[in-house]
């Protein structure tokens, strides 16, 4: 089974620290992992990053978190940056952004910062199979504004409503340094106690984030067919 950590944030101006996150990303049994970039970084720092972690051992895929409220705003985002990452994702600022990333097939992955805020996360039903919650898990302890079970509730009561509305679930670490890195079955097992099965819990960190960068790289093409850019021999069933 081919582990993923689908996002990492490492500073991306500072090489040490890349290093030293792929090195022990890779010693802790990933795969793969997806680098999250700003959306306004440029070629050069988004090269020089993912030849760290490819010589380190992994499979790269790159990444962009997009955070903004307005429709019009998102949905300019959507249209400059999706050719130019591997995985685009949006934070849950607003129930207006929420309802175009829903929909838009350009969006691979939604998440919120569940374990510090006390918004509700209105999920409608996915409209298609690209339709993604993430749970990071670092959020869960970097530093906490509401108590611990009520965290844990709030995410558990989030992945049911997902798992009902057909959203398939990615548990990532959302790691900024070392720190928060965590191995793949721990990160299962924090999975199960929010609420995910077994198969379920081992799915969110392997098969359904390994299918999701698969298929992106297919309709991406020949932006992506270089050196480490495919990852083989695990589909989502």
């Amino acid at each position: 089974m081919k582990f993923v950590d689908l996002h990492l944030r490492p500073p991306i101006g500072d090489p040490i620290a890349q290093k030293e996150m792929a090195e022990l990303a890779h010693g802790l049994g990933y795969s793969v992992v997806a680098v999250a970039f700003h959306p306004r970084s440029s070629n050069e720092e988004m090269k020089r990053a993912r030849k760290i972690f490819i010589d380190a051992g992994l499979d790269v895929a790159s990444r962009v978190d997009i955070s903004v409220a307005s429709r019009n705003g998102l949905l300019k985002e959507l249209r400059a940056l999706r050719r130019s990452f591997e995985i685009v994702a949006v934070e849950y600022d607003s129930i207006e952004a929420l309802s175009v990333a829903q929909h838009d097939r350009r969006v691979d992955i939604i998440y919120l910062d569940l374990a510090s805020t006390s918004r509700i996360f209105p999920l409608k039903r996915a409209s298609s199979s690209s339709a993604h919650l993430e749970i990071n898990l670092s959020r869960l302890t970097e530093t906490p504004r509401l108590p611990e079970h009520y965290q844990l509730m709030r995410i558990a009561r989030q992945i049911t409503k997902a798992k009902e509305n057909r959203f398939r679930i990615v548990v990532s670490s959302g790691a900024r340094n070392p720190m928060y890195l965590r191995a793949p079955r721990d990160m299962a097992a924090v999975g199960t106690l929010l609420g995910l099965g077994r198969e379920e819990a081992f799915k969110s960190i392997s098969a359904i984030p390994i299918s999701l960068v698969n298929k992106n790289r297919m309709k991406l093409g020949s932006l992506y067919t270089g050196e480490n850019a495919k990852v083989m021999g695990t589909r989502d069933e």
